[in-house]
């Protein structure tokens, strides 16, 4: 099971959502991170109000936001090497929208984690360490549009968020990886 992002933003612009799956995406991944989990409805609703939909959520993107739950969820907790951001890749949108998106999954990240209500606890350095790195991330856009070198940094700075959203996972949910917390 893979998200794709192109895929993904079809079915958000069908749906009339006017943000990236980017965004939504880094939510969900930071909530999980936080060792929150929610139950389908629950999910759903959150997803579409975050997404800001007037109407029922259509079938298609119903499908695909319980697969994206599903996928993140999986691999957060497996080895972790199967988890990636969902982001554009380079054949599909230039590195500035590449970086807008990295900043959005940045921000959705920390909203997600922040609605888990862990934020209020004293949390390990480093994961306030990380969380710092994705705060920078989501103020993040290119200072030169054509310097060579914004891809090899774009592509730095997504490993960054990687090993940040692994990072957070890890040591908040010490004790999740055998009953999760569930939200009604």
């Amino acid at each position: 099971m893979s998200l794709d992002f192109n895929d993904l933003a079809d079915i958000w612009l069908e749906a009339r959502c006017y943000q990236t799956p980017s965004a939504i995406h880094g939510w969900l991944s930071g909530h999980i991170a936080a060792g929150a989990r929610l139950q389908p409805a629950k999910w759903l609703q959150e997803a579409q109000e975050l997404l800001s939909l007037d109407g029922d959520i259509q079938p298609n993107l119903h499908n695909a936001l319980m697969e994206m739950y599903e996928q993140v969820l999986s691999d957060l907790s497996n080895d972790g090497l199967s988890y990636s951001l969902l982001l554009p890749s380079d054949e599909d949108a230039d590195v500035d929208e590449q970086v807008d998106c990295l900043a959005q999954w940045s921000q959705g990240f920390l909203t997600g984690f922040g609605y888990a209500g862990r934020a209020q606890q004293t949390l390990p350095n480093d994961v306030q360490e990380v969380l710092q790195d994705l705060a920078a991330f989501a103020q993040a856009e290119l200072d030169d549009h054509q310097d060579p070198d914004n891809e090899l940094l774009y592509l730095e700075l997504v490993e960054h968020a990687k090993v940040a959203a692994l990072t957070v996972y890890y040591s908040m949910n010490n004790n999740t990886h055998t009953a999760p917390t569930q939200l009604q």
